[in-house]
């Protein structure tokens, strides 16, 4: 867990993430598990989190847990096709790597095709934090930039790819993850190979800059 300043929040820095510093959990409606990257504040439970980042493994259609004022972003990493319907009849097929924005509150069930799938979630609850995901595809040489409007984390998800944030740096393997506290950019830059980054930037809310 990153220590905390006066505030309660983690200090500026940046901090790499292994899959052994991931944290499995059920899911909110119990049909399921879901791998947590990160929460805000640390340890928070699925009831008080201001945000969230995960990987869900989805086996089987069923019904998305209800995150009553929260925003939800969804992307498919892998996996057979998977189409999202919604109570008021809208269906919305997810494109890999395609993140797709709905929220919490809204009742949703999850068609997989003919397989198991895999999706990367965000979830913000709104009067605290916003976020944005954005897919990174990284070839070996140029560099490139991530703003940090408050909280910002990278997932390798396929590939590796070194990450700069002021003076620190870290390498991230394949899986891996790197969290940076404080406003700025981030630099990556990939391996010897063609490199596929997740980049969620958070920004907090007025209430939650005063807190």
């Amino acid at each position: 867990m990153d220590a905390q300043d006066a505030t309660g929040r983690p200090p500026r820095g940046l901090r790499r993430l292994r899959p052994g510093d991931f944290r499995v959990m059920t899911w909110k409606n119990g049909l399921g598990t879901t791998t947590e990257l990160a929460v805000d504040p640390p340890g928070a439970s699925l009831d008080d989190f201001g945000w969230r980042v995960s990987i869900a493994d989805l086996r089987a259609s069923g019904p998305f847990s209800a995150f009553p004022g929260c925003e939800r972003l969804i992307l498919q990493l892998d996996g057979a096709p998977v189409t999202l319907r919604h109570d008021d009849g809208a269906v919305h097929p997810l494109a890999p790597l395609a993140p797709y924005r709905f929220s919490g509150e809204r009742p949703t069930f999850g068609a997989l095709g003919a397989g198991p799938a895999r999706d990367f979630n965000v979830i913000t609850r709104r009067t605290r934090w916003s976020a944005t995901l954005e897919v990174l595809h990284l070839a070996p040489g140029p560099e490139a930039t991530v703003a940090v409007p408050a909280v910002a984390l990278i997932h390798a998800h396929r590939g590796s790819c070194a990450v700069t944030f002021d003076d620190a740096s870290c390498d991230l393997a394949e899986g891996d993850a790197a969290i940076a506290h404080g406003d700025g950019a981030l630099t990556l830059a990939a391996g010897a190979q063609h490199a596929v980054m997740l980049a969620v930037a958070l920004r907090a809310m007025a209430a939650e800059r005063r807190a």
